[in-house]
């Protein structure tokens, strides 16, 4: 699949409605192959393969995800989202996804989120 002719929001809708499906193998054809990186409060990669490896793991407690807001600069896209996820009880978060593109591919994914509660259900289970 060539992407090199889609505008940066293009590609990274693309992306998140794959992801959004669980949809592993088309998330990661809109992923760089080379100088990818993915960063959260919780973790980071360097590399698209170890990363979709990580959400096929990580991506059933989601349960919805509802766009608010979507910003564009050059190859640049921001997109915030309310996520509805169930690890124990359900619960709501907002959450902001900066995404940059480069040469048809995104090269770099960027969460914001308040990672609290997240991180001491990490310990927890430790």
């Amino acid at each position: 699949m060539s992407t090199e002719l889609l505008k940066p929001l293009d590609i990274v809708n693309a992306y998140l409605e794959a992801a959004i499906a669980f949809d592993y193998a088309r998330a990661r054809a809109y992923l760089a192959d080379e100088g990818f990186q993915y960063v959260t409060p919780l973790n980071q990669f360097q590399s698209a393969d170890q990363f979709i490896a990580y959400a096929e793991l990580a991506s059933p407690i989601v349960q919805r995800v509802e766009s608010r807001k979507v910003f564009v600069n050059g190859d640049d896209v921001c997109h915030i989202f309310n996520v509805i996820s169930q690890i124990s009880e359900k619960r709501s978060d907002v959450l902001v996804l900066w995404a940059n593109v480069q040469d048809g591919k995104i090269k770099t994914l960027e969460m914001i989120f308040d990672a609290h509660e997240y991180k001491m259900l990490l310990v927890l289970d430790k």
